[in-house]
C-alpha cells in the first residue's frame, strides 16, 4: 500500500486537522513500524487501536494481528478508513466511537483473550483513558501508546519529584511502564508544540498487593487532594472517611514508620499499599 502524505490526503478528503480533538497525524511510515514493533505481536492478538486517524498504524497492525478494532471518533476519518483504506476487510473493524465510552471488558470477552492496545493518544483524553484502563486491567494484555512527553514524565516519575502524583502511583501499581523512544514535533502534521514519547504498558501483579484496590485508590487520591498539605491534613483529618478515628490512623503511620507531617508526594507505591492494607486490617479488628 503506497504511502500518501497526511497533508495531501486530508486535502483530497476536504478535511482539516481538528485542533480541539488533538489531531496530529504521523508523517513517516518507519516511525509507525517502530511503534507496532514495540507491541511484539505474535499474530493471534486482537488489537484495539485508539484514534487511528488516517491509518498510519492500522496498516501495519492489520498485517501482524489476528484482528484490529479501530476506535475513531471523527466520522469523516472513520468513513475513510472503512470505505477506502480497509473496504470489506474482515480483519479490521472500524468503529466511530469515543474510546472513553468503549467497553474494553466486553471486547475482551468477545475475543476470548486479553486485548492488546495501541494508539497516539490525544492529550485531552489521556488521563481519563488511563484511569479507565486501570479499571479494565483484567481485560488487557499489553499496550503501546504515544503520549505527550509531559504525560510520560508523570507516569514514570518517582516519589519526591514535581511530576509524581495520583496517575503516577496508580499506573505504577497496575503496570510495568517502559519508555521506548521519543518523537519530536517534526514527525507529525500539523506539528504539535511539544515532544511525544512512546510507552509500553504491561499489566503486573504488584508486590505487595493491595487487599482492597478500591480503598487503595481512595487513599492515594486523598493523599494528593491538596498537594502541598501533609498527611495529617489530607488523611488523618479525614480518618472517618475510611471508618477509623484520627488516633487509629496516626497509629497506622507510626507502625509503618511514616511521619504524618510528610506530604503524600513522598510516599512510594509500596508505602501507599502498606497504608491501605493497614486500614483494611484496622477495620476488621474493630
Amino acid at each position: 500500500m503506497a504511502f500518501t502524505s497526511p497533508k495531501i490526503l486530508l486535502r483530497r478528503l476536504g478535511l482539516r486537522p481538528k485542533k480541539a480533538w488533538g489531531q496530529h497525524f504521523l508523517l513517516y511510515p518507519h516511525q509507525a513500524q517502530r511503534i507496532v514493533a514495540a507491541l511484539d505481536l505474535q499474530g493471534n492478538e486482537t488489537v484495539v487501536e485508539i484514534g487511528p486517524g488516517l491509518g498510519a498504524l492500522t496498516v501495519f497492525l492489520e498485517r501482524e494481528a489476528a484482528k484490529v478494532v479501530a476506535l475513531e471518533r471523527d466520522p469523516a476519518l472513520a468513513r475513510f478508513l472503512e470505505e477506502e483504506l480497509f473496504p470489506d476487510n474482515p480483519r479490521v473493524r472500524i468503529l466511530c466511537r469515543d474510546a472513553l465510552a468503549f467497553d474494553f471488558r466486553e471486547c475482551s470477552r468477545n475475543a476470548a483473550r486479553p486485548l492488546t492496545l495501541a494508539g497516539n493518544l490525544p492529550y485531552q483524553i489521556t488521563s481519563p483513558l488511563l484511569f479507565k484502563l486501570v479499571e479494565a486491567k483484567a481485560a488487557l494484555g499489553r499496550a503501546v501508546f504515544m503520549v505527550q512527553e509531559e504525560v510520560g514524565d508523570r507516569l514514570l516519575s518517582p516519589p519526591r519529584t514535581k511530576d509524581y502524583g495520583v496517575l503516577s502511583v496508580l499506573m505504577q501499581y497496575h503496570f510495568a511502564l517502559e519508555r521506548i523512544f521519543s518523537l519530536g514535533p517534526g514527525n507529525f502534521y500539523p506539528p504539535p508544540q511539544v515532544d511525544s514519547v512512546v510507552l509500553r504498558l504491561t499489566p503486573l501483579e504488584a508486590a505487595p498487593m493491595a487487599r482492597d484496590e478500591a480503598l487503595f485508590s481512595r487513599v492515594v487520591k486523598a493523599a494528593f487532594a491538596h498537594r502541598r498539605k501533609t498527611l495529617n491534613n489530607t488523611l488523618v483529618s479525614r480518618a472517618a472517611d475510611f471508618g477509623l478515628t484520627p488516633d487509629q490512623l496516626r497509629a497506622i503511620f507510626t507502625s509503618l514508620e511514616i511521619d504524618p507531617i510528610r506530604r503524600g508526594e513522598t510516599l512510594g507505591v509500596a508505602q501507599f499499599v502498606a497504608v491501605s492494607n493497614a486500614i483494611v486490617e484496622a477495620g476488621r479488628l474493630k
